[in-house]
């Protein structure tokens, strides 16, 4: 204890009434200080601390509302997705069955100009028939009295 008694006398010889200035000096810096800076610093820090809490809960609502809005958009896609699916086999049946009854009215068209040529190559053939058959009998005849 009498060591830090010596130093504090020590101290105190050399600057006796210059800690006192000192000290005053030092609260009265203090004091402007405290309403000039330290109050305003103080006072930023605290509205940039309240502005950036407010801006993270703005942007959390904000990413919520993104999300919402991405699922409606995944929604709307995909049922539109689905009507043009729908619409795309709708007519691509409409499509085959138009050419399916074309195809079979063509088909049946076909079917009754090849009845009719057969009619007509039939009836020529009889016709041929019976002229060759008509004819036999006198070729026949002919042949016999040659061959007599």
């Amino acid at each position: 204890m009498e060591a830090i008694t010596s130093i504090l006398d020590k101290i105190q010889a050399g600057t006796s009434d210059s800690i006192l200035y000192q000290f005053v000096i030092f609260v009265v810096l203090f004091a402007l200080l405290k309403h000039l800076l330290f109050q305003k610093l103080l006072f930023v820090i605290q509205t940039r601390e309240s502005k950036t809490t407010k801006l993270d809960e703005q942007a959390g609502e904000k990413f919520k509302e993104a999300e919402k809005l991405s699922e409606k958009f995944d929604t709307e896609i995909q049922k539109t997705s689905e009507k043009a699916h729908a619409k795309m086999s709708e007519m691509k049946n409409s499509s085959a069955k138009e050419i399916y009854e074309k195809q079979k009215a063509r088909e049946a068209e076909l079917l009754a100009e090849y009845e009719e040529k057969k009619k007509k190559a039939i009836a020529e053939v009889e016709a041929s028939k019976s002229e060759v058959l008509s004819a036999a009998g006198e070729l026949s005849e002919s042949l016999v009295n040659k061959l007599v």
